[in-house]
C-alpha cells in the first residue's frame, strides 16, 4: 500500500510538528513547590553580602522566621502587630517582609517589599533572585529576565537561577543567550532534566540534530517512564527521516509500559507509511481501548486511505473492527466511511442504507444529504436523488454543490430552463468563470431548443 495525495502531507505535517520547541516546552520547570523553597531556602542571610536587620528587627525576626515557611499568615499577622508605629524597615526586613507576604500568596505587596528592600540596596542579590522567581511563578517571563541576569552579575551561579534565567530568555526569544544559560546551569547541575529538555527544545528549533540526540538519549535514560522523552525523542527521528529508528524507541516505550495514546497513534502513522497493516491496525485498536474516540477517530481516517488506495479488504477489516466499541457520538461518522467504502464498490443499495440512517438520526446534515443524493443518483434513481439535492439545497456547507447537482439532473433531462435555474443559484454563492461559461452554453442550447419546439408547433 502506498500512501499519497494531501492526506499524506497532513500525516508528514503532523509529525513534523513534534519537532517543535513549543511541544518540547509544554511543561514549565520549577513551578509549585519547587518555588516556594526557592523562596524559603532564601530565609538565612549571606553574611557581608547583604544589609543588615537592625537589633529590634533581627529578635522580632527570631521570633517568626520559623512560622513563615509554615503559618506564613499567622507570621503576617503577627508581624504587622509587632511593627506597629516602628520606624522604616530595613532593606534586609523588607526583603523578609517581600518572602513572607509570597509564602502567604499575596504577591503583589511580595514584589513591593522586595523592590523596597533593592531601591535601598541595589546590589541585593536574593531579592533580585526572588523577585524574578515572582515574576516566573506569573509567567511574566519577560520582566523575570532581568532580574535573574542582575543575581548572576551579582555572583549568583547556581543551576537553579541559571536555569529559570535560560527557560525565561527562551520564552521571549533569545535563544542565543538561552542555550549559553542552559549550559552554564547544566554545568553545575549535569543531570537537571529541566535544562536538558529546555537546551533539547532550543537545538531542535535551529535543526542541531546531532546535539538533540545526545540530549534526548539523555533524558531516555534520566526519566525513562516519561512518556514525552520518548514522544519527543521519536519525532527527532522522523524530521531526519530516520522512521523505522523511530519505531524501534516507540516499540520500546511499550514494551516498558509508558505508551500514551499519543505515543501509540505515531506509532500507527509510521507503520501506515512503512506499508505495515496488521502493525498500524493493533497500534490503534490500543487507542481504541484506552480512549475510543480518539481511537475511532483515527482508524476511520486509516479507512478512508485505505478505500482512496483501493484496499477494500483491509478497509472492511478495520470497520468490522471498529464497530463493537463504536461510541454512540461517532455512529455517524462511522456510517459515512462505511458508506464511502460500498460506493468504492459501487454497492450502491448498501451505500444508500448507511446514508439514509445517518441522514434518519441527523436530517440537516449538509454532507450526508449531499453524498446520498450522489448515491442515488449513481444507483439511477433520480427521483429520490433530487429530493436528497433539494434538502442539502437549504443547508449552507453544502447548497452550493447540490445546485450544481441539481442542475445536471436537470441537463439529464434536457430541462434546460430549470438547469439554468439552479446554475445561476450556484453562481449566487459563489463566483466561478468555469461554470459562468458552462451557463452560457446552457443557454444556448436552451435558447435553441426553445426555437426548435416552436418550429416543430407549426
Amino acid at each position: 500500500m502506498h500512501i499519497r495525495g494531501p492526506k499524506l502531507q497532513l500525516m508528514v505535517a503532523g509529525l513534523l510538528l513534534l519537532l517543535s520547541s513549543t511541544d518540547v516546552h509544554a511543561r514549565r520547570p520549577a513551578a509549585g513547590e519547587e518555588l516556594n523553597r526557592i523562596v524559603n531556602e532564601s530565609a538565612s542571610f549571606l553574611k557581608n553580602r547583604e544589609p543588615e536587620m537592625t537589633a529590634s528587627e533581627y529578635a522580632l525576626y527570631e521570633k517568626v522566621v520559623a512560622m513563615l515557611s509554615i503559618q506564613p499568615e499567622f507570621a503576617m499577622q503577627l508581624l504587622q502587630s509587632l511593627m506597629s508605629g516602628k520606624e522604616r524597615p530595613s532593606p534586609a526586613f523588607e526583603f523578609v517582609l517581600g518572602n513572607a507576604y509570597y509564602n502567604s500568596n499575596r504577591p503583589d505587596l511580595a514584589e513591593e517589599h522586595y523592590r523596597r528592600a533593592l531601591e535601598r540596596y541595589p546590589d541585593y542579590q536574593r531579592a533580585w533572585c526572588n523577585l524574578g522567581v515572582l515574576h516566573y511563578s506569573k509567567e511574566r517571563f519577560d520582566q523575570a529576565v532581568p532580574c535573574f541576569s542582575k543575581a548572576v552579575a551579582l555572583g549568583d551561579c547556581t543551576s537553579e537561577t541559571l536555569g529559570l534565567l535560560a527557560y525565561s530568555l527562551q520564552r521571549t526569544g533569545n535563544s542565543v543567550a538561552a542555550e549559553m544559560a542552559y549550559l552554564r546551569a547544566l554545568s553545575a547541575a549535569p543531570e537537571n532534566a529541566d535544562w536538558i529538555e529546555g537546551l533539547l527544545g532550543i537545538y531542535l528549533e535551529s535543526r542541531q540534530f546531532g546535539r538533540a540526540e545526545s540530549l534526548g538519549r539523555q533524558l531516555l535514560r534520566l526519566q525513562p517512564k516519561e512518556a514525552r522523552h520518548w514522544l519527543h525523542f521519536a519525532g527527532l527521528l522522523v524530521g531526519q527521516e530516520r522512521r523505522l529508528e523511530a519505531i524501534v524507541v516507540l516499540e520500546s516505550a511499550k514494551s516498558l509500559q509508558v505508551a500514551d495514546p499519543e505515543i501509540l497513534l505515531l506509532l500507527g502513522d509510521l507503520y501506515v507509511q512503512q506499508k505495515f497493516f496488521r502493525e498500524a491496525v493493533a497500534a490503534y485498536r490500543e487507542v481504541l481501548q484506552r480512549t475510543p474516540d480518539v481511537g475511532v477517530k483515527r482508524l476511520l481516517g486509516y479507512v478512508q486511505m485505505l478505500v482512496e488506495e483501493g484496499q477494500f479488504k483491509s478497509a472492511a477489516e478495520v470497520l468490522a473492527s471498529v464497530e463493537p466499541s463504536l461510541p454512540a457520538a461517532l455512529r455517524g461518522a462511522f456510517l459515512q466511511t462505511r458508506a464511502e467504502l460500498a460506493a468504492a464498490r459501487d454497492d450502491w443499495p448498501a451505500a444508500r442504507r448507511d446514508l439514509e440512517e445517518l441522514v434518519a438520526a441527523q436530517p440537516l446534515h449538509g454532507p450526508a444529504l449531499l453524498r446520498l443524493g450522489q448515491v442515488l443518483k449513481s444507483a439511477k434513481a433520480p427521483v429520490p436523488a433530487e429530493q436528497a439535492f433539494l434538502a442539502a439545497a437549504q443547508r449552507p456547507d453544502t447548497a452550493y454543490r447540490a445546485h450544481l447537482e441539481l442542475a445536471d439532473l436537470a441537463l439529464r433531462d434536457r430541462h434546460f430552463r430549470q438547469c439554468i435555474v439552479h446554475l445561476e443559484l450556484a453562481l449566487g454563492l459563489e463566483k466561478s468563470p468555469a461554470i459562468q461559461e458552462y451557463l452560457t452554453k446552457i443557454r444556448a442550447l436552451a435558447s435553441q431548443d426553445e426555437y426548435q419546439q416552436s418550429e416543430n408547433s407549426r
